[in-house]
C-alpha cells in the first residue's frame, strides 16, 4: 500500500474552514431584549462591530432599522501580571477578551418571567406562526421580565459574569439593565486550573466600557446625510444629581446626539442654509439617492449609558460613588482598534488618568461636529487589585430616548414649511430647541434604571401579553386571544385586568419601511384601534380594505390597583405591544365567486411609478379579484408563453401576484393574459374558467 499524501495546502484550507465555522457560530451566540421600547442584541462576545453585524439599540423598536448603537467593546486594562512562562506584562489592554469556552455554565443563555406567546396568522388559506419559537428558560422568579446571561473565562484571568435585564413597565422600556461579575481565577483554558502563577496579584486593574451611539438612525434608515463614522455627532459627559434616588449615586451619564453637518447647506435643491441638527429626511435608498424631503426629524434619539453601582473593592460590596474613575466623550473606531487613546501613551494610562471629558473638549465644538470622527464614549472604574478568588461587580444601564416619532413628524412638516417660506414660524433655532429636550429624556431614563436598581430589580409589573390567533376572514380580520382576567398579578397574586387593547398597522409590521414613505410627509402607524372590556377575548375588524396587508397586537391593562410603589402609584400598566404584534400578514378577502365571468385585476393598467395608487408597502402587487373558490391561474404574454402558474386554493375571491415569473425575474412591461383554469365551487364542483387581459407598465 502507498503511504498516503498529505498535502499541507489543502490542510491549511481545511482548517481555515473549520475556523471560520466555528466563527461564525460564534457571531451567531446571541439573544436580543425586544420586550419594551428599546430593542438590544447581546453578543456572546465583548464587541459590537457593524462592518460585521448589523447595528443594535433600537428605538423606537416599531420603526425600521432605528438603530442606535454601532459599535460596543467592554474589557479591562492591567498595569501588571506574570503570564505562564513568567513574563511580566505592563500596561497592558483587553478590549476584546473573550475566550470563548462555552461548556455550561458558560455560553449565553435566556431567561424569561413568563412563556412567550404564542402568535398564529391564518392568511391565504394558510396557518402560519408568526412569534418566533423561545429557546430559553422561564423562572416565575425572576425581577424582570426578560435576562440574558453570557458567561465566559478571559485573558488574564478572570471568569466573568454578564448579565442584562429589560422590562415591560412602560416607564422602564426605553434601557436595558447590565451586570457584571469579574471572578479572578489566572484560569483562561477548558480545563479549571489555573493557567498561569495563581498566588500573584493582578495589579491597579480598570474596567472600561464604551458605546459608540449613532443617534442619527436616519443613517441606517434613511441615508440621511451619515459620513464615515457619524461625523456629523456630539457626545458628552455629565454627572447629575438623582431625582428618584436623592443623596445617593450622582447619575454619570455619557451620552451622544445629532449635530450640524458643517457641509450640509441645503435641505433640498434650490433651497436656502439650514442647521441638519435631527436630520430632516431629505431621501431614501441607497446612498440617499432617491429624493423623499418628507421633512421629520430621523435623528431625534439622544443615546446613553450611566453607572448604576460599582463596589468599592473586592470583599466590599459597597457603592464607590466617585466612579467612573475617568472618562473619553468622543473616541474614534479607529484609535480603539489599534488601542491608541489620543494624548496617553497606552489605553491604561487614559483609563488610570482620571480625566472626564466633556463636550466642550472636544475639537470644533459647538460650530463644527466634522472636526470628530466618531461619538464613541468611554467609562474607565477602579483601580483594583486582584488576588485569586477575589471579585467585584459593576452594574450600569444603557438605553435611548428624546421627544416622540409623532411630534418629531408634526414638527418637522412645520420645519419644512418654514424652511420654504411658508407661514411657520418653526425655524432652526426652535428646531434645535425642541430636539435638546432629549438630554432631559435620557437623563430621566437612565435615573429609572438607578430607581430601579435600587430596589433590587423589583418594581412594579404588567399583566403578560396574551396569546393571539389572527384570522383572514370574508371582508373581514377576526382576532381571538387568550383570557387572563384570572391571572393574578406577580407581586400579590390578585388578578387586576381591567381591559384589554387592540392595535393595528397597515402595510408592514414596521413604521418607515422605505416603500411606505411618501414626500408629503404622511406615515403609516400602528394605531390603537379598540379597548374592549376584560370579559371579552375576541374582535372583528370590518374596516379593511381587501387585498391591504395587515397587523395586530393585543396587550392586557390592569386596573393599577397593584401599583402602589412605582413611579406613578396607582397608575394603570399595559403589558407589552411588542410581545404578540403579528409579523405575518392577515388580508381581507371576498368569498370565492360563483362565476368565473367576472374576473378582475386590480390595478389595471399597472404602473410602476403610480405610487399611492398601488398596493400599501408593496408596489408590486397586483390582486385578483372575483375568482372561483379554487382554481388555477396561469398567466401568459400576448405571444403565448407562460410566465407564472399560481394554485388558488384558499376559498377566496382574491388571489396577489408579486410580477415574479416562474424562473424567479420580473415581468417586462406589456399586455398579458390572465387565464382561470380548473375551477371548482366553494363544494368543489366544476366550473367554467374565463380569460382575461391586463396591463404592465414598469
Amino acid at each position: 500500500m502507498k503511504p498516503l499524501k498529505i498535502n499541507p495546502v489543502v490542510t491549511l484550507l481545511c482548517l481555515l474552514s473549520v475556523l471560520v465555522l466555528l466563527a461564525g457560530q460564534m457571531l451567531a451566540q446571541t439573544r436580543t431584549h425586544n420586550l419594551g421600547d428599546y430593542k438590544f442584541r447581546v453578543e456572546m462576545e465583548e464587541t459590537i462591530n457593524t462592518n460585521d453585524v448589523e447595528p443594535t439599540g433600537e428605538w423606537p423598536q416599531d420603526h425600521f432599522r432605528y438603530s442606535t448603537v454601532v459599535f460596543h467593546n467592554s474589557g479591562f486594562a492591567v498595569f501588571k501580571w506574570i503570564d505562564e512562562s513568567g513574563t511580566e506584562h505592563a500596561k497592558e489592554d483587553f478590549l476584546w477578551p473573550v475566550s470563548y469556552y462555552q461548556e455550561a455554565p458558560y455560553g449565553i443563555r435566556e431567561v424569561r418571567r413568563s412563556e412567550p406567546p404564542e402568535v398564529w396568522v391564518t392568511a391565504n388559506g394558510r396557518r402560519q406562526l408568526s412569534s418566533r419559537r423561545f429557546n430559553g428558560t422561564v423562572d416565575p422568579n425572576l425581577p424582570a421580565d426578560q435576562m440574558i446571561e453570557v458567561r465566559y473565562k478571559a485573558y488574564p484571568g478572570f471568569d466573568v459574569l454578564k448579565r442584562t435585564y429589560s422590562y415591560t413597565n412602560p416607564n422602564h422600556d426605553d434601557y436595558v439593565l447590565v451586570t457584571y461579575r469579574y471572578l479572578c481565577t489566572f484560569d483562561w483554558d477548558e480545563d479549571g486550573e489555573p493557567d498561569t502563577d495563581d498566588t500573584q496579584t493582578m495589579e491597579d486593574v480598570y474596567f472600561i466600557f464604551g458605546y459608540s451611539f449613532q443617534t442619527a438612525e436616519g443613517t441606517w434608515i434613511t441615508y440621511s446625510r451619515w459620513y464615515e463614522e457619524g461625523k456629523d455627532d456630539w457626545a458628552s459627559y455629565e454627572a447629575k444629581p438623582s431625582a428618584l434616588v436623592p443623596g445617593g449615586r450622582p447619575v454619570h451619564m455619557s451620552y451622544a446626539w445629532d449635530g450640524d453637518h458643517p457641509e450640509i447647506v441645503e435641505f433640498e435643491a434650490g433651497g436656502g442654509e439650514f442647521d441638519d441638527t435631527g436630520d430632516p429626511r431629505f431621501a431614501t435608498g441607497s446612498g440617499g439617492s432617491d429624493a423623499m424631503p418628507s421633512a421629520e426629524f430621523v435623528s431625534s434619539a439622544y443615546s446613553g449609558f450611566a453607572a448604576l453601582h460599582v463596589d468599592a473593592a473586592p470583599g466590599n460590596t459597597s457603592d464607590w460613588l466617585t466612579q467612573p474613575f475617568s472618562v473619553n466623550a468622543n473616541m474614534s473606531i479607529y484609535n480603539v482598534w489599534d488601542s491608541d487613546f489620543p494624548g496617553f501613551t497606552t489605553i491604561w494610562d487614559w483609563a488610570a488618568s482620571g480625566s472626564k471629558q466633556t463636550v466642550e473638549n472636544q475639537s470644533g465644538w459647538p460650530d463644527d461636529a466634522g472636526a470628530q470622527e466618531d461619538e464613541y464614549c468611554f467609562q474607565a472604574f477602579g483601580p483594583y487589585d486582584f488576588r485569586k478568588g477575589d471579585s467585584i461587580m459593576i452594574a450600569y444601564a444603557v438605553g435611548a430616548n428624546g421627544i416622540s416619532r409623532d411630534l418629531a413628524i408634526e414638527k418637522g412638516l412645520e420645519w419644512r414649511d418654514w424652511y420654504r417660506g411658508g407661514a411657520s414660524t418653526f425655524d432652526d433655532a426652535a428646531k434645535n430647541e425642541l430636539l435638546a429636550t432629549g438630554k432631559d429624556s435620557i437623563f430621566q431614563t437612565l435615573d429609572r434604571a438607578l430607581w430601579t436598581w435600587n430596589r433590587n430589580l423589583d418594581i412594579p409589573d404588567p399583566l403578560p401579553a396574551p396569546d393571539l390567533e389572527v384570522t383572514s376572514g370574508p371582508n373581514r380580520i377576526e382576532l381571538a386571544w387568550e383570557d387572563l382576567s384570572a391571572t393574578g398579578d406577580w407581586d400579590s397574586g390578585t388578578p387586576d385586568l381591567d381591559y384589554y387593547r387592540i392595535y393595528r398597522k397597515r402595510g408592514n409590521f414596521l413604521v418607515d419601511t422605505y416603500t411606505e414613505l411618501n414626500p408629503d410627509g404622511t406615515h403609516l402607524r400602528w394605531e390603537l384601534l379598540a379597548e374592549v372590556p376584560a370579559s371579552q377575548t375576541s374582535y372583528i375588524d370590518n374596516d379593511v380594505v381587501r387585498g391591504e396587508a395587515y397587523h395586530y397586537a393585543v396587550t392586557a391593562v390592569d386596573d393599577g390597583s397593584q401599583n402602589t410603589n412605582g413611579i406613578r402609584p396607582g397608575q394603570p400598566l399595559e403589558s407589552s405591544k411588542y410581545a404578540n404584534r403579528t409579523e405575518v400578514a392577515a388580508f381581507a378577502f371576498a368569498p370565492g365567486a360563483e362565476t368565473a365571468q367576472k374576473v378582475r385585476i386590480v390595478p389595471n393598467p399597472y404602473v410602476r411609478k403610480a405610487g399611492d395608487f398601488n398596493f400599501t408597502g408593496d408596489d408590486n402587487k397586483i390582486l385578483f379579484v372575483n375568482l372561483p373558490p379554487y382554481c388555477t391561474l396561469n398567466i401568459f404574454t400576448v405571444t403565448g408563453d407562460l410566465v407564472k402558474t399560481i394554485d388558488h386554493s384558499s376559498g377566496s375571491a382574491d388571489e396577489s401576484w408579486d410580477q415574479v415569473t416562474n424562473a424567479n425575474q420580473f415581468v417586462a412591461s406589456g399586455v398579458y393574459i390572465l387565464q382561470v383554469d380548473e375551477a371548482f365551487d366553494l363544494e368543489k364542483k366544476p366550473m367554467e374558467g374565463s380569460i382575461e387581459k391586463f396591463v404592465i407598465i414598469r
